[in-house]
């Protein structure tokens, strides 16, 4: 080997090391890329957050709504099944009446037209908070007993 060879073997070495240098470089370029990218899908994640947060709440504030309207209407149904349900229990009360009266009266009543054991009834004497034996005993102190 030659003095020369090994002088230019040896600057080669020296000069051709820029490799290094820019091999180091790219490494740090490709880093910094990198960690920018890593940013940008922590701040697309991040706005997709928001985004689903924002929609939550519209979401709850529509069903909150929702439930005040389903509330007022089971309030009314329930109000309107009560009212129903007093008017029923009237309407049992007046044929329960209705019913003591034709018991009190049934006994003067006879269907033949022409039957000479047919009396009148007084419907006016009978109410609906008298007892049936009373109202019987009365017609019959009337119409001078059966």
């Amino acid at each position: 080997m030659n003095w020369m060879e090994f002088v230019l073997g040896l600057l080669t070495l020296v000069l051709g090391t820029g490799w290094l240098f820019t091999w180091r470089s790219h490494r740090r370029e490709a880093s910094g890329k990198a960690t920018q990218a890593e940013a940008g899908g922590w701040a697309a994640m991040q706005a997709l957050y928001e985004k689903t947060i924002a929609d939550f709440d519209g979401y709850s504030e529509l069903m909150r709504k929702e439930r005040q309207v389903l509330i007022s209407e089971n309030n009314e149904l329930r109000e309107n099944y009560k009212k129903i349900e007093a008017d029923m229990i009237n309407v049992k009360r007046q044929l329960a009446r209705q019913g003591r009266k034709l018991e009190a009266i049934s006994p003067f009543l006879c269907s033949v037209v022409g039957c000479k054991n047919r009396k009148k009834v007084n419907i006016g004497l009978l109410s609906a908070n008298d007892d049936n034996q009373d109202i019987i005993d009365e017609q019959n102190a009337i119409d001078g007993g059966i």
